[in-house]
């Protein structure tokens, strides 16, 4: 162990060991060589710190002014983006991204101050308040900017934002920071200088104590080497760790307070600059992600008020036409069934009269005898009746549906009111009796109702029976389509069955047509999807219906495909039988048997 008096002796530095060692030789050569040496390291040591210290003031500097000229021009491009949201909202996220920039830069230059470098641009206290001055002064010249952008005009704004007193007062901090960068370039230049000199002279001074002591300068390069190639191998390590591993909580081991050790601190500061960054960027990544999220969210939304506003204007409209097509059908069919009665009366009169004129005259004159037998009067009279009844069916078919019509549209409820499911299934079908009646490549489409006596429920009646309408029409689409596609001997059928469950009440809806692929099954009720081609209509209205029994009825609607051996398709559909009752639970098993229900 060495005396205490030899240990102060022991060299902290890597410049101090290097003197130690050729104090040793200029001993032998000369004290002279070894004082200048100690002498040009000393120089050469402050040099290094006072060059350090100088680029990272530069640095800080130059980062604080660059950021805060960016934030200057993205808020004027912010404003003149105006009418452009995309590219709007990107230059005010790249604003607040250099404020937060520059708030970090500030608090580094604090950290800087506080460690007491060895040079400075200006006074400490002067270089913080000029530093909180700019970013408080950029930060109400932000706040303009947001303030301009939500008006309806912002470009009007953009003369006083670029001329105004705040811009002018950002002018003059960016003034003085750029002199301050270069008083610092200065000092950097003034540093490099004494590192220049220092490093002359001491290769003199090493040149000359290499002739003086060679052994003795061999001895002390070959432990020099050793105390400088372990540490720089171990940094060397360090660094390569983490640019591979991007692991950056590794730190270069800090064993020693010399210019290895002061190389260590800066590759571990380094090292926690590139991970806050790397944070920085993370978050960045994270906020725009979830920014998307938030797009993606406002996109479905509005997807789904644009089907609600499509279906709202089309039940509107269809209630509108109905209901004056049912006014205006209504006031000659009531002439025809009020008229039906007074004709064939007057036909009854009428071939009275002919009876008695022929009973008074005896024999007709041949004249009027040809004229009767040519008309063919016997026939006449015969199937006059029939055509009153003709006319009488026609006229009460045409009453129903006209009452069908108004069924189905209710365009008169704007509100909750009772409503009779079954009566509305009916009129529905009254409507499809065209597309269920025989067509040209299939048979007529059997539909089979199993309806109880069901109580009435309160909902909106018309947009009920557009639920039914969809429904029923895509089962006709699949029957038609494995009509046209399979060539097997089978009855195209629809089942309609209806029940009360508890406080519920439950509306089957089955077909016999092709199921519907898995694709299909998991998008059927996704707004805005369709499985027809262009011009083929507007698609399958399963999305308006399942928010229709959903959403403004509190109900349920789900499906089952195949619901009978490969094929077929069964909607269930449940609604409480008043509004704010909850819902019973949905039966999962099927009704199946068919001996109860009615065609």
């Amino acid at each position: 162990m060495l005396p205490s008096w030899l240990a102060k002796l022991k060299p902290r530095r890597v410049g101090q060991q290097i003197s130690y060692g050729y104090f040793a030789a200029i001993a032998i050569g000369g004290a002279g060589t070894l004082t200048g040496m100690v002498i040009a390291d000393y120089f050469q040591g402050r040099g290094v710190t006072q060059l350090l210290d100088a680029q990272a003031q530069t640095q800080f500097l130059s980062d604080f002014d660059r950021a805060a000229d960016q934030a200057q021009i993205h808020g004027v491009r912010a404003v003149a983006f105006a009418g452009k949201p995309d590219q709007q909202q990107a230059e005010l996220t790249d604003l607040r991204a250099q404020l937060a920039t520059m708030v970090v830069i500030r608090q580094e230059v604090n950290t800087f101050i506080q460690a007491d470098p060895a040079w400075l641009a200006d006074n400490p206290e002067h270089l913080q308040v000029l530093l909180e001055t700019y970013e408080q002064q950029l930060n109400e010249y932000a706040e303009a900017i947001f303030a301009a952008v939500q008006t309806e005009n912002p470009k009007a704004a953009l003369p006083d934002l670029l001329a105004g007193e705040t811009t002018e007062s950002l002018d003059q901090f960016h003034d003085q920071l750029a002199a301050l960068v270069q008083i610092s370039r200065g000092q950097e230049s003034t540093a490099t200088n004494v590192m220049e000199t220092a490093q002359g002279a001491e290769k003199a001074l090493i040149s000359i104590s290499m002739v003086i002591a060679a052994l003795v300068a061999g001895f002390v390069a070959w432990r020099t080497t050793r105390a400088i190639a372990i540490p720089l191998s171990n940094i060397t390590r360090t660094t390569r760790r983490v640019a591979d591993q991007a692991n950056y909580q590794l730190r270069a081991k800090v064993g020693r307070n010399d210019e290895i050790g002061l190389l260590a601190q800066s590759v571990n500061h380094l090292i926690a600059t590139v991970a806050a960054r790397t944070q920085s960027l993370e978050q960045a990544v994270q906020l725009a992600a979830a920014q998307n999220q938030d797009l993606a969210n406002t996109l479905a939304t509005l997807q789904k008020t644009q089907t609600q506003l499509l279906h709202s204007e089309k039940m509107s409209s269809l209630g509108q036409l109905v209901a004056g097509i049912a006014h205006e059908i209504n006031n000659p069919i009531g002439f025809i069934q009020g008229n039906l009665a007074h004709a064939r009366d007057y036909g009854e009169i009428l071939f009275a009269v002919i009876d008695r004129l022929q009973a008074a005259m005896g024999e007709l004159p041949p004249e009027l005898a040809d004229y009767l037998a040519k008309e063919d009067v016997d026939f006449i009279r015969g199937d006059f009746p029939q055509v009153i009844r003709s006319l009488r069916n026609g006229s009460d078919r045409i009453d129903t549906l006209v009452q069908s019509l108004k069924v189905f549209a209710r365009s008169q409820e704007a509100s909750l009111k009772p409503t009779n499911l079954n009566e509305g299934l009916e009129s529905t079908l009254l409507l499809l009796e065209h597309r269920l009646k025989p067509q040209a490549k299939r048979p007529e489409i059997e539909v089979i109702r199993c309806c109880d006596d069901l109580p009435t429920v309160e909902c909106y009646g018309g947009q009920i029976n557009q639920v039914f309408m969809n429904i029923l029409s895509n089962a006709v689409d699949a029957i038609s389509e494995r009509w046209a596609t399979t060539f097997d001997d089978w009855r195209p059928q629809i089942l309609i069955r209806t029940l009360q469950i508890d406080e519920s009440v439950r509306v089957e809806i089955q077909n016999n047509g092709l199921a519907m692929p898995e694709p299909v099954q998991a998008k059927i009720f996704d707004p805005f999807f369709t499985t027809k081609p262009v011009g083929g209509g507007v698609g399958l209205g399963m999305s308006v219906s399942y928010e229709i029994i959903a959403q403004h009825h509190q109900g349920k609607l789900d499906f089952i495909s195949p619901w009978q051996g490969e094929i077929g398709t069964k909607f269930m559909l449940t609604l409480p039988i008043r509004f704010s009752t909850p819902l019973s639970p949905i039966w999962e098993k099927g009704h199946d048997d068919l001996n109860s229900c009615s065609t």
